[in-house]
């Protein structure tokens, strides 16, 4: 078995040697692209501090799960193609099971793309005070699938992020605007 390894070694060098340098690339652009949205994030406030930090952390975190995912697969697609393995069966058989899964886990997806809107456009943030539909308290949690909200009477609502249509944040002050 090791002679049979290190003669696929000796045989595809060249390629495995770009297979590492495509990895390490597709690494070091992630990181970039992470670091220039967190900074695309800074609106210039600095009275929520604290909030953008975490709103940029989170989506950073989401971007950086979503893009070694895609790398580690193209790294494995090549090593599998670099074996003599046809991946366009592999291939084909994702789609069809990513379909499935999209299909099975669609209110999932729903919630997942609201909870990533509600972050990006700073809807609301932990701390607070927000109505939701019929609930109103204040946010103590906010995840990709849901938000936590805690009334005055301490009890905890958990709203799916794909249920929430409109919001009222009572904790955001609006600029005044000037005439001239």
């Amino acid at each position: 078995m090791q002679e049979l390894i290190i003669n696929f070694i000796k045989q595809h060098a060249v390629e495995l040697i770009w297979i590492f340098i495509l990895f390490f690339l597709g690494k070091i652009i992630l990181s970039f692209i992470i670091k220039h949205l967190v900074k695309l994030s800074d609106d210039g406030d600095d009275s929520h501090t604290s909030q953008k930090e975490k709103r940029a952390k989170t989506l950073g975190q989401i971007i950086k799960s979503i893009g070694n995912v895609f790398i580690y697969s193209l790294i494995l697609f090549m090593v599998l193609n670099l074996s003599g393995v046809d991946i366009r069966p592999i291939l084909a058989s994702a789609g069809i099971i990513g379909l499935a899964i999209g299909f099975g886990a669609q209110s999932l997806v729903k919630d997942f793309v609201s909870g990533l809107f509600i972050l990006i456009e700073n809807q609301y943030g932990v701390g607070d005070r927000v109505k939701i539909g019929s609930f109103e308290g204040d946010v103590i949690k906010i995840t990709m699938r849901s938000t936590v909200l805690m009334d005055d009477k301490n009890n905890v609502y958990y709203i799916s992020n794909g249920l929430i249509k409109d919001v009222t944040n009572m904790s955001q002050q609006n600029n005044k605007k000037q005439v001239n």
